[in-house]
């Protein structure tokens, strides 16, 4: 017998990370985060443009080694009570997502993902990297522009319908997290 696996998805900057590790922290369970294993990102522009020219089948993207390690979390001994999975992809992913047992969506507006993935990636600039900083930001509006919002949106019509459960990523982290827990403990 495996422990439950509840996977909370959404846009980047949607608050996935936010409130998978707030739910670890009040659950005492441990948390995989899809972005410790997808390579997806670290691809050149063009290759992630191919991908969608061809359809952006997500299960083109190699996740067998977080396959495997949730699978052995969840197995593990003792039975942990659940094991969370922030991922991006629910379980529109078909090796991954047959193994989710409560999917729950936030539901961030892309401009509101969009500020925080900038807000984010600006706290961790120190102040000498500002340059460095206006670099990326350029570079990562240039290409939302040219492919990231289209993945947003491809996204939100492939994960979303798979959701258990349907959260408002507006509200504050501290609301989403109360939310959730009342999900969790209402369906597991």
């Amino acid at each position: 017998m495996s422990a439950p696996i509840v996977a909370i998805s959404g846009h980047p900057g949607g608050g996935k990370t936010t409130l998978t590790k707030a739910l670890a922290r009040r659950l005492g369970v441990l948390a995989l985060h899809y972005d410790d294993f997808e390579t997806m990102t670290s691809r050149p522009p063009g290759e992630v443009r191919d991908w969608i020219a061809r359809g952006s089948d997500y299960d083109e993207i190699g996740l067998e080694p977080m396959i495997e390690r949730l699978r052995g979390l969840a197995q593990a001994a003792p039975r942990p009570r659940l094991v969370l999975l922030d991922t991006l992809l629910g379980r529109a992913h078909r090796d991954s997502g047959r193994l989710i047992d409560l999917l729950i969506w936030i539901d961030t507006p892309a401009d509101i993902a969009l500020a925080r993935k900038i807000d984010e990636a600006a706290g961790r600039a120190a102040p000498a990297e500002a340059s460095q900083f206006v670099g990326w930001l350029r570079s990562y509006l240039d290409h939302y522009q040219g492919f990231i919002a289209a993945t947003y949106e491809l996204q939100r019509e492939r994960v979303r319908p798979g959701a258990d459960v349907i959260l408002d990523g507006r509200l504050a982290a501290e609301a989403l997290a109360e939310q959730a827990m009342s999900a969790i403990v209402a369906r597991m």
